[in-house]
């Protein structure tokens, strides 16, 4: 089980989020990317935001006493678990709700690209992370996940891992952390250009629906890549450390 933590202005904001999942709808309130740019102090969120801290760390002490339950269900979960989870919940949102958010953007281009030129931007950039989050998935599901199956199936069978096609399980970590980056930097320009999603007085449904579906699909990559970085990849970093230092084995 991940422990509650003591939250004041040099706690890190991932280590927040680690502990209570719950905390992250306070994040998701200021605009403060828990999951990316995660690894930074509490002060330091909060001042590129604008926030008073204290505010801050008083709302995330009222969540905290909250049922943190659901983030130790994701902690106490076996790697293999975990990253299955990930792939029939997260992975199966985004295959599914890219091609649909393409199909309205398309719509809402056309209809009020004249008047809300910023919306050809947004229509770009959502192809851009499309084609980049379809590849990434790809290479998590086909690369990474085997081999993180592989090191747990190793733990199981006291077997030393044979790391020599691949050295670490650092170096395909560090590019799909990269890739959560690249698309999360993505997404913050969508948010910009979208003024936090406001919608224009002459907003038809359509377009009311797209920029619900685009924000549905910012916090969804915001869980996904939290699972991942904060979760997933140090407990597999962690396992394969144990067991190549295991002299035992």
């Amino acid at each position: 089980m991940n422990a509650q933590i003591n939250i004041n202005s040099n706690t890190i904001v991932k280590e927040i989020v680690a502990s209570n999942f719950q905390s992250a709808k306070v994040f998701e309130k200021y605009g403060i990317d828990f999951c990316c740019k995660g690894n930074r102090p509490l002060n330091e969120a909060a001042e590129e935001r604008k926030i008073n801290v204290s505010e801050l760390i008083g709302e995330l002490v009222t969540v905290s006493k909250s049922n943190g339950s659901e983030s130790e269900k994701y902690y106490d979960w076996d790697l293999v678990f975990l990253s299955t989870y990930i792939v029939n919940t997260h992975h199966a949102y985004v295959k599914e709700a890219i091609p649909r958010i393409q199909t309205h953007l398309e719509k809402v281009e056309n209809r009020h690209g004249k008047t809300h030129q910023y919306m050809i931007e947004v229509n770009d950039l959502f192809k851009k992370i499309s084609n980049e989050m379809i590849s990434h998935m790809f290479k998590e599901e086909k690369v990474l996940f085997p081999l993180i199956k592989y090191l747990s199936d190793c733990q199981s069978f006291l077997e030393r891992p044979k790391t020599g096609g691949y050295k670490t399980i650092k170096n395909p970590i560090f590019a799909m952390e990269q890739e959560h980056s690249g698309a999360g930097n993505i997404l913050e320009q969508i948010r910009r250009l979208t003024d936090n999603f406001k919608l224009p007085e002459d907003a038809c449904t359509t377009f009311t629906l797209t920029y619900k579906e685009l924000e549905e699909f910012e916090q969804d990559l915001h869980k996904h890549v939290h699972l991942e970085n904060n979760i997933l990849f140090p407990k597999a970093i962690k396992l394969e450390e144990e067991l190549l230092n295991y002299k035992k084995l």
